[in-house]
């Protein structure tokens, strides 16, 4: 992991490829940003340690994500 890069957010852009994101106009990278660590902060509240695999569960399971995260 390169030092300029902090743990979470290689996290994130090895998860969700945020570098490679083509969001660029006025707060949207922020929001996308936001919007990754609440995703990874409820994925590891939950004990999830394999973030992809854990992806790739809630996005064919979406209904069931949302009930985890409203038991």
């Amino acid at each position: 992991m390169p030092s300029s890069q902090n743990g979470l957010h290689y996290r994130r852009d090895r998860t969700f490829q945020e570098d490679h994101s083509q969001l660029r106009m006025g707060h949207a990278p922020h929001v996308l940003a936001l919007l990754n660590n609440t995703a990874i902060g409820l994925m590891a509240r939950r004990g999830e340690t394999n973030l992809p695999h854990a992806q790739r569960t809630f996005s064919y399971q979406f209904d069931k994500a949302l009930a985890h995260m409203a038991a």
